[in-house]
This record gives structure tokens, C-alpha cells and sequence, in this order.
């Protein structure tokens, strides 16, 4: 593992974006091109994630710097060796809460961590934040070994967890990183403080069956853009892009340069959502394209033991961006409950 030099941002961070209904929304949206792109892996010979051309990776890289302005300014950048690649990893941290179980973010797929810029300034307030780009997914990570499965998604975040020093976390999802994240606590439950699953795919249903079908010319680049746009806007709840915005350029760019080789993620089945001994707290989008928010909220009420769950009203697939400050608080709230519930646990009166 190799820590970098801390980060400073070249002019100060946004706390909201003013258009945010217009660029922001539509980041968490892209998710699910590829991952149901992945159906059509046979397309390319190669196991191994990667950049098409050089020229795509440098407009990628350059998009994916201009995002990283916005978030505040980052105490540690670390890339972190593992048996699939090199993750990077970033953290941000004070005094302050350095005594606190951290955060772990796992974003959306193509978001990467420029995706929660509007909300690591209020959940570093109070916790270590760490945020990650995800192995074989477009960032600054970069995968040299094949995944194979379920087993080495989790295999890959458990290495990062051990190289980082972090004996347990709030974990925190969105999306694909929202399975990603549910994967995870069930292989390596001892390491999760609490779990956080916002508008997660493949955990508490399937998707809508249109997004499917709809997707499938989207996420083939050799086809128009303006269909791929659509596609965009539809799912993230929103009616216009933004190109002149970093992270539309950013999720843009990765979108058309980036070949991702990944296996189809396996559903989370109901003995796991009932075997999970930590917190969980679910957070679906009422209005999200994505999912029957109302039938997911269902599924968790039905199969997991310590919940909390919201369906949000006017909530998108893009959760974490239609309400910042509340989602960011609730989240805050949610995990100083699990750390009282867990010191109750461990109290020889239990009270």
C-alpha cells in the first residue's frame, strides 16, 4: 500500500450545486448501463476490465480531477495492493473523530468517489470517511486479475479493508456498490459496524423490467450517444445533461471509453438478509425508475432483523444527491444508534 501525498483542492468545494437537479441526479442513474451491459460480456476477449485507448483514459482522468475539486479536501490517498489490482482509496479525517469507527463508501457503478461530493463534508463531521474507487469499474483503480464471482467482489474489499487498517466499519452503498457492500457484510459480518444500503440493485428485488431492456442499446458505445442520454435521464430522474459538468463529463467519458469485465452480480438471497446480525438501514427512492421502492421496502421489513427503512418521497435512483443534508443525517443518526445498541450488547447487564 502506497500513501500519497495529501490532496488540496484547487478552489474551495461546493456544499450544493445549484444545478443539481440537471448535472447531479443522472450520476448515480449510469449504474446500471454496464451492469446489465454485463450480459453481453462475450463481446469482448478480454477478462480483465480496461480502457479502450489512451486518448479515452486521459478524458476520463481529466473529468475525474476536475470532480475531485468538489469534494473537500482529502487527508490521505492511498493505493492499496490486492490480489485483483490496486485500489484506490481516499480518506477524510480530523483529530476530532480519528477515535470513531470510519465510514466506507462503495459507489455506484462509473460514479466512483467523485460521486458522494455532496456527502462526505457532513459525514466527515463527526467519522473517518473512507471512499473507494471498486476494482474493475472506471477510476483510479486498476484491476490486473480476473473476478470470477460473488466471492472475489467481496474477496477484493476485504484485502483493502485489512491494507487500510480498518477492524470494522459503518459500511455504506449506493447502487451496485449498495450490492456490492450487502455481498460483503455477508462473508465478513465481524467487520461491519452497521450496514447502509441506498436504492441497492440485486438485494431486495430485481429491477424493473424495462430498465433491462431499455438499457441494452445504452450500453453498447458503438451506438448513438443521444440514446444512451436518454436512457440517463429516464432512470436519473431528471430531463437535461449537463456536458460542461465534471462529473457528467466524468461518467460520460467512462461510459463510452471504458470496457468493464465483470461477472453479473448473484441476488442476495432472503437466508442472507436474515442472517445479518448487524444494524441495517434501507433507504429506496419513491419515485426511482430503477425499482418498485414499495415491494423492496417489503422484502426488508419481511427478512432483515435490526432495520431501519425510508422510502423517500420524490426520491430517485440518484438518492444520496436529491437530499444531501437529510440523507447524510439520517445516516449519521442511524449509526450512532447502532454503536448504542452495540455497547448495550456488550454491557454484562445488557442495559
Amino acid at each position: 500500500m502506497s500513501d500519497q501525498p495529501r490532496e488540496q483542492p484547487a478552489s474551495k468545494p461546493r456544499k450544493r450545486l445549484s444545478r443539481r437537479a440537471k448535472i447531479l441526479l443522472w450520476g448515480g442513474s449510469i449504474v446500471a448501463l454496464p451492469l446489465i451491459g454485463l450480459t453481453f460480456l462475450s463481446l469482448t476477449a478480454s477478462p480483465i476490465s480496461h480502457w479502450r485507448s489512451p486518448e479515452g483514459k486521459q478524458e476520463y482522468e481529466s473529468a475525474y480531477k476536475a470532480a475531485m475539486q468538489r469534494l473537500p479536501p482529502v487527508s490521505h490517498v492511498y493505493d492499496v495492493k490486492t490480489g485483483f489490482g490496486t485500489v484506490r482509496a481516499y480518506r477524510w479525517s480530523s483529530e476530532r473523530t480519528s477515535t470513531q469507527i470510519p465510514i466506507l463508501l462503495l459507489p455506484g457503478r462509473l460514479s466512483g468517489v467523485p460521486m458522494w461530493q455532496e456527502n462526505i463534508q457532513d459525514l466527515m463531521a463527526e467519522r473517518p470517511v473512507y471512499a473507494v474507487d471498486a476494482i474493475g469499474d472506471s477510476g483510479m483503480s486498476v484491476q490486473t486479475q480476473r473476478i470470477a464471482g460473488d466471492a472475489d467482489q467481496a474477496l477484493w474489499v476485504e484485502q483493502t479493508l485489512k491494507e487500510l487498517g480498518l477492524e470494522r466499519v459503518h459500511l455504506v452503498g449506493h447502487s451496485f456498490g449498495g450490492w456490492a457492500a450487502a455481498n460483503y457484510a455477508s462473508r465478513h459480518p465481524d467487520r461491519v459496524a452497521s450496514l447502509s444500503l441506498l436504492e441497492p440493485v440485486r438485494t431486495l428485488g430485481e429491477m424493473r423490467l424495462a430498465i433491462y431492456l431499455r438499457s441494452i442499446p445504452a450500453s453498447l458505445p458503438f451506438l448513438p450517444a443521444s440514446w444512451r442520454d436518454a436512457f440517463l435521464t429516464e432512470v436519473g430522474g431528471t430531463t437535461e445533461l449537463d456536458p460542461d459538468d465534471p462529473l457528467t463529463r466524468m461518467i460520460s467519458a467512462a461510459s463510452e471509453h471504458y470496457s468493464v469485465a465483470l461477472p453479473f452480480p448473484g441476488m442476495i438471497k432472503p437466508e442472507q438478509l436474515r442472517a445479518w446480525p448487524m444494524p441495517i438501514h434501507v433507504a429506496m427512492g419513491a419515485n426511482s425508475a430503477m425499482h418498485d421502492s414499495a415491494k423492496a421496502v417489503e422484502v426488508a421489513k419481511a427478512h432483515i432483523r435490526q432495520l431501519e427503512v425510508h422510502n423517500w418521497p420524490g426520491g430517485t435512483h440518484s438518492l444520496p444527491m436529491d437530499e444531501p443534508e437529510r440523507i447524510d443525517a439520517s445516516l449519521l443518526a442511524f449509526m450512532r444508534r447502532a454503536e448504542q445498541n452495540l455497547s448495550r450488547e456488550h454491557r454484562p447487564d445488557g442495559k
